[in-house]
């Protein structure tokens, strides 16, 4: 027999354990049925017995009541709720941008006509002709009357203002697409992942 089981064997023979037959007790149980009566209990060695179990059985792995740390990392989802909302601002701020530039260049092209080009001295009259740059890249030029420069003055700011409100949108533009773009893959991923 091994050591561990006899050791087991003797804490179990120092127990003298004795039944008690519930029919032998009077109903109450008062003290002096209870004196009258000899009353046998447990008497054994709790220590040696749970030292010698304890002994004898060996766990294959540790157990533990608590939760691993790792589980408990804390998941921060309001960070990526802030920074939904943030984006959501900042895309609301541009589509009202867009919305104030298409303003602006509707009211700069009902001021009157736009003129792309410039006015230069001519050098033989002293006069000013007024150039450009047409769609297929070639120069030209045309004298512009003294009476008409003003006209022609105020239509060639006016152009180049509407092209600055132009130049604004198309910015404006592109970086929607750009998010756009990065949110419709970011919203399929979102959609395709289980919970």
């Amino acid at each position: 027999m091994k050591p561990d089981l006899k050791r087991i064997e003797a804490a179990l023979q120092q127990m003298d354990v004795h039944t008690v037959e519930q029919s032998l007790l009077p109903e109450p149980w008062t003290t002096e049925a209870s004196s009258s009566r000899p009353f046998y209990s447990a008497q054994y060695d709790t220590c040696a017995a749970g030292e010698a179990i304890a002994d004898a059985v060996s766990l294959p792995f540790e157990t533990s009541s608590q939760i691993p740390s790792s589980w408990n990392l804390p998941v921060n989802s309001a960070l990526a709720i802030s920074l939904l909302q943030e984006m959501q601002t900042t895309v609301g701020g541009w589509q009202a941008v867009l919305q104030t530039i298409a303003q602006q260049a509707e009211a700069i092209y009902a001021e009157g006509p736009l003129i792309d080009g410039w006015l230069e001295t001519e050098e033989n009259s002293g006069g000013y002709r007024l150039c450009g740059i047409s769609e297929a890249g070639q120069p030209w030029g045309r004298h512009c009357p003294a009476e008409q420069m003003p006209d022609v003055s105020l239509a060639i700011a006016r152009y180049q203002r509407f092209q600055q409100a132009l130049n604004r949108k198309r910015k404006l533009e592109s970086r929607l697409t750009h998010v756009t773009e990065a949110l419709i893959e970011l919203h399929g991923q979102v959609l395709d992942s289980e919970p």
